[in-house]
């Protein structure tokens, strides 16, 4: 699965984010193709804190 790794503090005290990007039916595509997208704020140990979904402007900047 495509996806981003940003490691940092996240808002909802997890360890790092990864953004899944999506289509506009749900099909995982590359970022720059992207018009939604999945959040997950996570703890270092894989466990999940947070999830968001968004959309994804036509510059990839999330919404």
């Amino acid at each position: 699965m495509n996806y981003k790794k940003v490691i940092h503090n996240t808002p909802a005290g997890g360890d790092y984010s990864k953004i899944y990007y999506f289509d506009s039916n749900f099909n995982i595509v590359d970022e720059e193709n992207a018009s939604k997208c999945i959040i997950r704020e996570c703890k270092s140990d894989g466990t999940l804190v947070k999830e968001t979904f968004g959309l994804c402007n036509k510059d990839n900047k999330i919404l």
